[in-house]
């Protein structure tokens, strides 16, 4: 909510005062959304529009603006509101075109294949949705993508997670640590599986069905057995 430190009275016959102030609530929800998700030089274009444009009444108090829809900068709204008994409240539009610094793709990278750091670069963009927004390509490194990256391309959040280390059909090492001995079996992963991942293996030699953690690529262990894995 901005407050508004002069009454209507004064401001109704300067209109162009209150499309700044509710610009500069806009300006100042965007700064305070960038600074929590960490967007990186920012820049702000914010125009307001009143949906009704007809003259505004009087109001013997400061007023205030407050934030109704803010999901897309693109197209917000905001309120600008007289408080009090007599009080009104008027609606305006907000259109904003935020950019910042983003990381994007160095190179194509192939969808479900872990990032390295130079498959990935900082380049200014403009944004039409704040979430999902990766800003530090070290938030990315070691992730894998859903989807193939074409040179250029904006990464999102929602499109990364840890890469698949197992893959159905594949042949395993199966690890397991009791009392100081360590024992390997060769097994077959049933289902894929990311690092932590509880899947299902077959052990190749006796042919019983388990359910082990992977630990990395091509190695799991029992779900009952805790220790590390030797490497």
């Amino acid at each position: 909510m901005l407050a508004v430190g002069l009454p209507l009275q004064a401001l109704a016959t300067v209109p162009a005062r209150v499309e700044e102030l509710v610009e500069q609530a806009a300006r100042d929800w965007l700064v305070e959304q960038a600074e929590s998700r960490g967007l990186a030089e920012p820049v702000f274009e914010v125009k307001a529009m009143a949906r009704q444009p007809q003259p505004l009444p009087p109001c013997a108090e400061p007023l205030t603006v407050d934030a109704l829809e803010t999901r897309s900068p693109a197209r917000m709204r905001f309120a600008v509101v007289c408080p009090g008994n007599d009080g009104w409240q008027r609606e305006w539009t907000v259109r904003a075109a935020v950019s910042a610094l983003v990381v994007v793709a160095a190179r194509d990278v192939p969808a479900n294949r872990a990032l390295a750091a130079d498959d990935l670069t900082l380049e200014r963009r403009r944004l039409t949705d704040l979430a999902g927004v990766v800003t530090l390509p070290e938030d990315a490194v070691a992730q894998s993508s859903s989807r193939t990256l074409r040179t250029g391309q904006a990464l999102n959040a929602r499109w990364l997670s840890a890469p698949l280390l197992v893959r159905r059909g594949d042949s395993v090492t199966i690890f397991a640590r009791n009392a100081g001995i360590e024992v390997r079996a060769a097994g077959e992963a049933l289902e894929p599986g990311r690092q932590h991942q509880v899947v299902r293996v077959r052990n190749t030699t006796t042919g019983k069905v388990i359910r082990a953690r992977v630990l990395e690529e091509g190695l799991v262990e029992p779900e009952s057995m805790a220790g590390p894995a030797a490497r």
